[in-house]
């Protein structure tokens, strides 16, 4: 629009026979008005995106504050402002559904897990009382699988709450390691698998409940994957900067491009064609509790040869500004 302005004012003044303009006044004018031109573009720019960034700043992971933009100066930002408050109302409105639905859904599996733990454990005593006989130890077998998938769905359920639920305290990491143990010592006996238990008197600052869970999950895994009458091995180290807790089985061990990924949720890797009851759940939990404890796993495996754990426990940790 400008230019088009200044070649039209331009042309009047060539082609008026009254008006007698020299070029260098022409050229003055259009120099003049240029530099009032860049000016006008400069303030407005300078005013257009302050406006627009104060407005930018005040989003929040998807969620627009309109409370200290200020007045929109032009008609255009006014429609700018209608759009984001819009868009914000839309995704508060569908953020509230679904957070509405996840609590509702939540709250019915919790209360599932809970009321099916009652005809588990009716089970169990019912099998326990009768005859012993191939079939009663199957059913058995098959009712402990059931508890174990139970209460591992349990666990996953309350992993998004887990600030509402734990108490970091200095733990005698030996007790902890033994009453797990114990708990799967049926599995061990049946197997014939060794527990080969090397613990030094270390205390860690941990939840005991849900690291009992963790190494649950971790010597579960171990033992489905060792080899009648194996041997896991459990033992610690510590040095200035952390505990380490390694949990290490004589295995099928893990393929090399499996690796990198056994923390992911559903992996289940080469094993898991083989092994066809892994569900990818065990390691992803165990990971993910350990994040939420403030410790850090690793793995490292060889193929038909073993594969070893590790529980880091760093030492002088601040738990309230890493449990979110």
């Amino acid at each position: 629009m400008y230019v088009l302005i200044m070649a039209f004012i331009t042309i009047m003044l060539y082609v008026e026979p009254t008006m007698s303009v020299h070029i260098s006044n022409v050229l003055y004018i259009h120099t003049v008005c240029l530099g009032f031109l860049i000016a006008y573009l400069a303030i407005d720019y300078f005013f257009t995106k302050k406006h627009f960034t104060k407005m930018t700043a005040h989003w929040n992971e998807g969620i627009f504050i309109p409370e200290g933009v200020g007045e929109p100066h032009t008609y255009e930002q006014h429609l700018y402002m209608q759009w984001f408050q819009t868009i914000n109302e839309e995704h508060q409105q569908k953020m509230l559904t679904i957070m509405q639905e996840k609590k509702e859904s939540l709250e019915f599996m919790t209360s599932w897990f809970h009321e099916i733990k009652t005809p588990i454990a009716v089970c169990k005593l019912i099998l326990e009382q009768a005859p012993s006989n191939v079939d009663t130890l199957s059913i058995q077998e098959e009712i402990s699988r059931i508890e174990r998938n139970v209460e591992q769905a349990l666990y996953f359920t309350r992993t998004d709450h887990f600030s509402q639920d734990y108490h970091i305290v200095q733990t005698e990491l030996d007790k902890i390691v033994r009453t797990v143990v114990k708990k799967h010592a049926k599995q061990f006996i049946q197997r014939k698998i060794k527990a080969d238990i090397q613990l030094d008197s270390t205390q860690v600052e941990t939840d005991s409940k849900w690291l009992g869970y963790l190494l649950s999950e971790i010597i579960a895994n171990a033992l489905k994957y060792s080899a009648d009458e194996g041997t896991i091995s459990i033992h610690s180290e510590e040095d200035q900067k952390e505990v380490r807790l390694t949990i290490i089985d004589n295995g099928i061990g893990i393929s090399k491009s499996d690796i990198p990924r056994v923390f992911d949720l559903g992996f289940t890797g080469t094993n898991g064609r083989i092994y066809h009851k892994s569900t990818g759940m065990g390691l992803y939990l165990a990971n993910k509790l350990a994040h939420k404890l403030g410790h850090q796993l690793s793995i490292s495996s060889q193929e038909h040869q073993y594969t070893k754990i590790t529980i880091h426990f760093p030492k002088r940790l601040d738990y309230y500004s890493i449990v979110t």
